[in-house]
């Protein structure tokens, strides 16, 4: 089995059929509230904290985490960054579902959603997502706070729509990037230090 191919199984195992209700269930649950609550947000920093406290809290969801630990993820040819890559793509996709859902219930209800900030609350919610896997390995205080540095670090990465710099974009896109780079590179640290037997 190369690389390519183990990545693709481990991907396989985690998107299953609880993968597609936990991704439907996530997208409606936000979808009501962009539609409830979306004319009282007036400001633009509570949907990025809502996308980054949600996407930090299902990454490090407990039921997800006994999923990463199967003894045959880590039989499989790949090492380091790779197995974390592999093991990130299925909760990154999982945290899309948060905007996805903000950005319909919002249009709903106001008949328009600005798409700067459809991609400031994707880049909050994959942030959120990188730098809470590692809590999956981890236990009690130390766990919940990678998830607290989720949820502070999601936000961060979308100052430059708050801030409203030139090209704030691309700056948004530029942090999300470098962040996630090295939360995931601590991601792959831990799979390393974890030893399932």
């Amino acid at each position: 089995m190369n690389e390519f191919r183990a990545t693709l199984a481990i991907v396989r195992r985690h998107m299953d059929r609880r993968f597609a209700i936990d991704w439907g269930m996530q997208f409606g649950i936000v979808a009501l509230i962009a539609y409830a609550f979306t004319r009282t947000f007036a400001h633009p920093v509570l949907p990025l904290l809502i996308a980054s406290t949600l996407a930090a809290a299902s990454a490090a969801e407990k039921s997800h985490a006994e999923s990463l630990r199967r003894l045959s993820f880590f039989a499989m040819p790949l090492y380091g960054r790779q197995l974390a890559r592999a093991h990130a793509i299925a909760p990154c996709l999982l945290a899309l579902s948060i905007p996805a859902g903000y950005a319909l219930g919002s249009a709903l209800r106001t008949h328009e959603f600005p798409a700067p900030l459809f991609i400031a609350m994707i880049c909050a919610a994959l942030t959120a997502t990188l730098v809470s896997l590692s809590s999956i390995f981890r236990e009690g205080l130390r766990a919940w706070l990678y998830v607290a540095l989720a949820i502070v670090v999601g936000p961060i990465v979308t100052l430059p729509y708050v801030l409203r710099p030139a090209h704030e974009t691309a700056i948004g896109l530029a942090l999300t990037v470098v962040i996630g780079f090295f939360a995931l590179r601590g991601f792959s640290e831990t799979l390393a230090r974890y030893d399932p037997i």
